[in-house]
């Protein structure tokens, strides 16, 4: 039995992949569930206070996981992840002239950074400095725990006190599979990257909000179980 969803930010409760706009059904969807007495919860790679903000007036209580995993909060905060020293922001953008995100000020854990594109310079220069990166395809990702979105989801249900087969999670990018490794069932929106789809239980036949709308419709009407 579904217990708790969670729910990836950009590119799932967003109109589409490039857009920052919220697609207001897919919320009105997720409501719907915390209505039939399912929780919601919120996984994302955004910083704690833009996530808890999304979550508050979402009116959610399942929970969140901020900066990749490394905040959780679940009627308590945790850090999961060590601190990273925030001067390297401003010392990766002026080495590779990228735009550090101004949710950096922030962040305690995980550094954004845009546009998206990796180089094989930004890798050595991050492991000569002893740090982990990646790109989300949203943004470029440091932080000092190569563990991703899945240890704080793992946290995050513990706290809940739930077996991962009760749990089900959306998300749409190759960031959000550390994330499914940790949940029973596993969705991707049909807008997603290939190799999160691949891991998926269910691809929904609509894109990012609309996709989300459709996955809630399913899971109150008994049609989704993880088989399917």
């Amino acid at each position: 039995m579904i217990r708790l969803v969670l729910v990836d930010v950009d590119g799932t409760l967003t109109v589409d992949r490039n857009s920052y706009e919220i697609e207001l059904s897919a919320i009105e969807s997720l409501r719907r569930l915390e209505k039939n007495g399912i929780k919601v919860g919120l996984v994302s790679g955004n910083s704690y206070p833009v996530l808890r903000g999304l979550y508050t007036y979402f009116y959610f209580h399942g929970g969140l996981v901020a900066e990749n995993g490394c905040i959780v909060y679940y009627n308590k905060l945790v850090r999961v992840c060590e601190p990273i020293d925030k001067s390297l922001a401003e010392k990766f953008s002026k080495i590779f002239s990228v735009i550090s995100s101004w949710q950096n000020e922030f962040k305690c854990c995980d550094l954004s950074f845009t546009p998206p594109t990796l180089s094989d310079k930004m890798i050595e220069w991050a492991k000569n400095m002893g740090l982990y990166i990646k790109s989300s395809g949203y943004a470029i990702h440091i932080s000092k725990s190569q563990t991703g979105k899945g240890i704080g989801v793992r946290k995050l249900i513990e706290l809940h006190n739930l077996d991962k087969s009760e749990v089900l999670g959306i998300g749409d990018s190759s960031t959000d599979i550390e994330f499914f490794q940790e949940v029973g069932i596993k969705v991707a929106v049909g807008n997603g990257d290939e190799e999160v789809k691949k891991v998926a239980n269910y691809v929904t036949l609509n894109n990012s909000g609309k996709g989300v709308v459709e996955i809630v419709d399913k899971i109150l009407k008994g049609e989704l179980d993880g088989r399917n």
